[in-house]
């Protein structure tokens, strides 16, 4: 790929030209725009992937700790502190009853994201295939097809609750090129869990046709009436061919530490390893530190997690009734996580259009999901209720509906 730029080409990589920007920055920068000219008036941000809950205590205070102390301050071990990954092992026992060797099936990455890109730059092959139920999180897609992968599609139906085309999974599951599937436990951007029929469907498939399956369990422990989202390595024959990439980011409000890990058989997280070394190198120790009391506070964290789900669990079917009560919009209700979509193509089908039209009415910001990707939810916006307290967060789906009406027929 190659453009005309000051006199030359620049020429960069195929694999780039399929690759969007991330919608939230677009909008977040717009956001930013209007908030530095000096307005006034603050943006509403359901755009933003932050949350306005403060991080758990004991991990900002050991994290303050340990900054700038000599044994957090080094290079190794790259794979993770020891400390962390026995914590992280001892968690996923107490959590789901599942035995891991910390020092072999256990590594830290810089948050999930640089896991999961690790973890496919360890499976595949340029060409594999990697089935991924759709609205996907753009950053599955698009780190699939950095490693040289190939997605393949399984629609979830909206009309359905967003539900898993289970006979397209077959269908894909058939593709000589599938090597493994993708999937995250809130379903983001949707914010519904899987259900039992749909995770005995992946299992099924994944040990029929020898396809390792891919976990990210990322907002997993904010299930809005449970306690976790279930975890896949868990049904039988499934330790073996999962691996599990899971942080601090979404569950613990602990954006800024990019703390994660990839969890898996020692045989694949070995070379998980190797690529993270290649890709992250290593982890902050002092960041490590934070996390190693928290996961180490069992029953803290745990009390921390349901208090968050709560507050979340409000603010979701709030916002959502609200969607649901203009004419023209609406959704599916959330089940967990920070997120979900609201479809506004009986009343202007072009996303980018929509949100430009929010922002600039109303002044809320929220992601146009065609800036994602065709795969993805085009004609759709995706609400974050997570980093606005409920009177605001009231207050924006007040005017959200009111810049509908102006669409209206």
């Amino acid at each position: 790929m190659s453009e005309r730029r000051g006199g030359r080409d620049i020429r960069v990589a195929e694999r780039m030209a399929g690759l969007p920007r991330i919608g939230l920055d677009i909008m977040g920068d717009l956001a930013d725009e209007r908030d530095g000219a000096g307005a006034g008036e603050r943006s509403f941000r359901l755009e933003n992937a932050d949350s306005d809950i403060p991080p758990p205590e004991i991990a900002v205070r050991v994290t303050r700790e340990t900054v700038g102390l000599d044994e957090y301050n080094s290079w190794l071990p790259l794979v993770g502190l020891r400390e962390m990954r026995r914590a992280v092992a001892d968690s996923i026992r107490r959590d789901d009853g599942l035995d891991y060797d910390w020092q072999n099936e256990v590594i830290i990455t810089n948050g999930v994201q640089e896991g999961l890109l690790s973890v496919l730059l360890a499976l595949l092959d340029p060409g594999d295939g990697v089935i991924t139920p759709e609205p996907a999180y753009s950053g599955i897609i698009n780190r699939i097809r950095l490693a040289h992968g190939m997605p393949l599609f399984v629609p979830l139906r909206e009309e359905r609750g967003w539900r898993l085309d289970l006979d397209e999974l077959e269908r894909q599951g058939a593709d000589a090129r599938a090597k493994a599937i993708v999937f995250n436990a809130t379903n983001m951007p949707c914010g519904v869990l899987y259900t039992q029929e749909e995770l005995d469907a992946i299992a099924d498939l994944a040990i029929r046709r020898d396809l390792w399956v891919v976990y990210s369990a990322v907002s997993a422990r904010l299930a809005f009436d449970v306690e976790r989202a279930p975890n896949i390595a868990t049904w039988p024959g499934m330790r073996e061919r999962t691996i599990v990439v899971e942080g601090v980011s979404k569950d613990f409000n602990m954006t800024a530490w990019r703390i994660g890990w990839a969890v898996g058989d020692a045989a694949v997280i070995e070379h998980v390893g190797k690529a993270h070394m290649y890709n992250g190198t290593l982890t902050s120790a002092f960041a490590q530190a934070g996390v190693i009391a928290l996961l180490d506070d069992a029953d803290g964290a745990r009390a921390y997690l349901r208090r968050c789900a709560g507050i979340l669990a409000e603010r979701g079917r709030l916002a959502a009734e609200g969607i649901n009560a203009v004419p023209g919009l609406r959704c599916v209700p959330p089940e967990g996580g920070w997120w979900f979509l609201v479809d506004h193509r009986t009343l202007e089908p072009d996303d980018a259009a929509f949100a430009r039209a929010l922002l600039e009415q109303a002044n809320v910001a929220v992601t146009p999901m065609g800036t994602w990707g065709p795969s993805t939810a085009v004609g759709h916006i995706r609400i974050i209720f997570a980093n606005e307290p409920v009177d605001r967060l009231r207050e924006a789906v007040a005017r959200i509906g009111r810049v509908a009406l102006t669409f209206a027929p």
